[in-house]
């Protein structure tokens, strides 16, 4: 047992010994070949490209250079503020439409029921959706309401008004 960490604490004290050698003839204290030319090697090692690559595989990680970081953060900074800003305006736009929703209210009932007057007036209810327009087997009524709607900015009554004027788009 007592070899073992004889062993162990010889072995450190080598490394650190190696290291104060290495330290030492960095700053100039000390001249030796062997650690300028271990050093070289070990930075030739490492800014190797292929070196580089097969690391990056096995850690799964891509190194990039400090300028490509900053630029990274300043424009992920950016889109941050972007997001923020873009959460205030849908947090006043959802205010806006609260309050519309709330003016609103009062109106939706006498709304209903002129649309159930609409429907009864115009017989709107006999309009069939999945009818061919103008006997077409290829459109059909509720696409060429669709189109009248996207086209024209027609809203849905007046479209399907449009429709059950049509031949075909009217259940009899």
């Amino acid at each position: 047992m007592n070899i073992l960490k004889d062993m162990i604490g010889g072995t450190i004290l080598g490394i650190l010994f190696v290291f104060v050698l290495l330290f030492l003839d960095y700053r100039n204290f000390i001249h030796l070949g062997s650690a300028r030319a271990f050093r070289e090697a070990a930075i030739k090692l490492v800014t190797d490209p292929q070196t580089i690559r097969h690391v990056e595989e096995s850690l799964d990680v891509k190194f990039i250079s400090v300028d490509m970081y900053n630029a990274f953060n300043a424009e992920t900074e950016k889109i941050q503020n972007k997001i923020k800003e873009r959460e205030r305006e849908i947090a006043d736009n959802a205010k806006k439409i609260d309050h519309y929703r709330t003016e609103a209210a009062p109106y939706n009932g006498e709304y209903e029921e002129l649309i159930s007057k609409a429907n009864e007036l115009f017989e709107l209810e006999k309009f069939c959706p999945e009818c061919g327009w103008k006997g077409s087997k290829k459109t059909t009524c509720a696409s060429r309401m669709s189109f009248l709607m996207e086209r024209y900015g027609d809203t849905p009554l007046k479209a399907k008004m449009a429709m059950i004027e049509s031949p075909g788009c009217k259940r009899e």
